[in-house]
């Protein structure tokens, strides 16, 4: 049972934190007027917590998939 939901774990951890690369924005832009624009990037730190917050919800529903995963091979083995 525990391996599936490490598994799970760890799978959903990895997939959250690849997703959070392109969803975490590293970059604001400000439009000043006249078409002018002004782009500040973010510190590592800001930019590092959003995205390891998405890696630990998509984690957490990661381990949530693989225990519901455990179950239905539990019963299904215990169908037989």
């Amino acid at each position: 049972m525990v391996t599936f939901i490490e598994k799970g774990f760890l799978y959903g951890f990895i997939l959250g934190l690849s997703l959070g690369f392109f969803i975490v924005p590293y970059k604001e832009v400000f439009p000043m007027g006249e078409g002018v624009t002004e782009t500040t990037y973010l510190n590592l730190v800001d930019f590092i917590i959003p995205l390891i917050r998405v890696g630990v919800i998509t984690a957490v529903i990661g381990g949530l998939v693989g225990f519901f995963f455990y179950r239905k091979k539990i019963r299904a083995y215990n169908n037989k």
